[in-house]
């Protein structure tokens, strides 16, 4: 039997170059699709897996997505940078 998954990995550190300018100012993990951020859908997605941990790797703009996250409830967030 395998032990369940209970820590995801969510990499949000690229540049966003191919979609400049928008990410000049704003990290590509910060663009809206559908009204929502792209980092909130995957982080909702874990929530909805049942994952109740998640780390997400920093590095453009960190600050903003440090911020962006900083008030979720779940899932539990920890910052790579």
């Amino acid at each position: 039997m395998s032990a369940a998954i209970d820590t995801a990995m969510v990499l949000a550190a690229g540049l966003g170059r191919r979609m400049r300018p928008i990410t000049d100012t704003l990290p590509k993990p910060l663009v809206e699709v559908g009204g929502r951020a792209m980092l909130d859908h995957a982080l909702d997605r874990l929530v909805a897996a049942g994952i109740p941990r998640a780390v997400v790797n920093v590095h453009h703009l960190a600050d903003l997505v440090e911020a962006h996250v900083r008030p979720r409830a779940a899932p539990a967030i920890a910052i790579s940078d």
